[in-house]
């Protein structure tokens, strides 16, 4: 099992890199709609950490008397048919009656696993793995105040509560606790219901230009969008291509812009509702899961960052020449079908940021001695920073 608890209890979520999984309930259904093999516990236990889920009311049976299920789902939201029903019977809240709004997928979506079923794993996973946490992203959902009730109820005393940006908090903070994470619109919708940071539900909010950073702020703080549309015809290479070069482009607005304790989520993923996700998903990641190209991409942000941030963020530490940096960084790689290959392979990657920085340090370290005259009697060239 991969333990992020290991690169250090007193390291903040911002410094880290993991796994995100997306459309991290759908388990099964047609090829075109299935994002991931394994179910809650068991992608935690590969490495993932950050979890996409959108969920939505559906009725359990054809009979209009039937009680609705809230589950995950996976379909084009401009394709599905919502209505709002008054005193519909919630088998997800004990049999009791609530006003809630019920979801009708198109032929290519697809309902995935319950909620509670999600939510009991996300539980019983940092129960027996103590120094772990995890985070659940909710968006793009419905029945918000359902949602907020039912984790409150099934996760008790393993929600994460409190005050402040998220992106701040330590491994030592967080372990033992999973973190539901709520967009805006949910947040909006909740809050006057008395669901605050303080009773454990949190705000997600993504700086579309990299800047309006506040340590005051009650959640999650990054820069990052998905994917391709999903309908736009191209061919997987096609997709994989615009893929990257979306999310190039999303890395850099975040290394040119923001404060380095915002964080930059990353999607290896392509969405497509026309061909088999799992066959694109092994077209990015080839035949030994350690992809070449997202390396590349995810240093290529890192890297941005440290050329143009990074000397406005030099603070003295006891590190070894007396620098330690911190930068912008891509620190959530959203993926299709996690295992435990792609997790360890991007649990890799804070190994590349401790040794990208530590060379950087040291190299402003040098630079400095250079420019105060430190550097020998004889007069030397100046250090590149790369």
């Amino acid at each position: 099992m991969i333990t992020y608890y290991m690169l250090g209890g007193g390291k903040r979520l911002c410094d880290i890199v993991f796994a995100g999984s997306h459309d991290a309930g759908i388990t099964g259904g047609d090829a075109n709609v299935q994002t991931q093999d394994l179910e809650i516990f068991e992608q935690a236990k590969a490495g993932v950490r950050l979890f996409d889920l959108r969920i939505a009311a559906t009725k359990s049976s054809t009979l209009s008397s039937s009680p609705v299920l809230l589950k995950a789902f996976h379909a084009d939201p401009k394709l599905m048919h919502q209505k709002d029903k008054k005193d519909k019977i919630v088998f997800d809240l004990g049999g009791r009656k609530a006003d809630v709004t019920t979801t009708k997928l198109p032929l290519d979506g697809a309902f995935g696993m319950r909620l509670v079923d999600m939510l009991k794993q996300a539980k019983e996973f940092v129960k027996y793995n103590g120094s772990e946490f995890l985070l659940l992203k909710f968006d793009k959902c419905t029945n918000w105040t359902i949602i907020a009730e039912i984790c409150a109820r099934e996760l008790g005393n393993a929600l994460f509560t409190g005050t402040g940006s998220l992106n701040e908090k330590t491994l030592d903070q967080l372990k033992k606790h999973v973190v539901v994470l709520f967009t805006p619109k949910g947040i909006a919708e909740v809050a006057g219901q008395g669901y605050l940071s303080s009773t454990g539900i949190w705000g997600c909010k993504r700086l579309a230009d990299g800047t309006g950073y506040g340590s005051g702020y009650d959640g999650l703080q990054y820069v990052g969008k998905g994917g391709t549309n999903a309908l736009n015809g191209d061919s997987d290479m096609g997709k994989i291509a615009s893929n990257i070069e979306k999310q190039g482009e999303l890395m850099q607005i975040g290394a040119l812009n923001s404060d380095p304790r915002v964080m930059g989520m990353m999607y290896w993923t392509t969405t497509g509702l026309k061909r088999s996700i799992r066959e694109r998903n092994s077209t990015m990641w080839g035949a030994d899961n350690r992809p070449t190209a997202l390396t590349e991409l995810w240093m290529a942000g890192f890297g941005e960052a440290i050329t143009s941030r990074l000397p406005t963020y030099v603070s003295s530490t006891d590190y070894t020449n007396g620098v330690a940096l911190k930068a912008f960084m891509p620190n959530i790689v959203m993926i299709d079908f996690a295992d435990i290959d792609k997790g360890k392979f991007i649990f890799e990657l804070n190994m590349k940021a401790s040794t990208e920085l530590t060379q950087t340090a040291r190299k402003i370290a040098q630079a400095r001695k250079l420019a105060q005259g430190q550097g020998g009697g004889r007069r030397q060239q100046r250090v590149g920073l790369f």
